[in-house]
């Protein structure tokens, strides 16, 4: 969940400024690495990796669109700086829960 949210969140921020035409190109790409991790695991959690994999792609895009404007949920921010640093903290946040993640990931499956 956390790879396609992660994913999500960075196309959101960088491509869909100039079109919308992708809203669903994160979902997809989501679905794909929630069945391709579901896949390594090689139980009948398929369904679920799937799952797992589309809520990230959803909840990435959803914190993508709030964080380029924070007016969606009231939120009051008083300057674009304000806004810019915001962008910058969060992303490089979830870069680095995501790298700690995939090395839990990869210590898990060397055990």
């Amino acid at each position: 969940m956390s790879s396609s949210f992660v994913l999500a969140l960075y196309l959101e921020l960088l491509l869909f400024s100039i079109e919308r035409v992708f809203s669903l190109l994160p979902v997809l790409i989501g679905l794909f690495i929630g069945w391709k991790f579901s896949a390594i695991m090689k139980a009948p959690a398929t369904l679920n990796g799937i799952y797992n994999g589309a809520m990230g792609g959803v909840m990435g895009t959803m914190l993508g669109a709030v964080l380029k404007n924070p007016a969606l949920c009231n939120i009051p921010i008083e300057s674009e700086t304000m806004i810019a640093t915001n962008m910058y903290s969060i992303t490089i946040f979830t870069a680095c829960l995501h790298a700690l993640i995939s090395y839990f990931i990869r210590y898990s499956f060397k055990v």
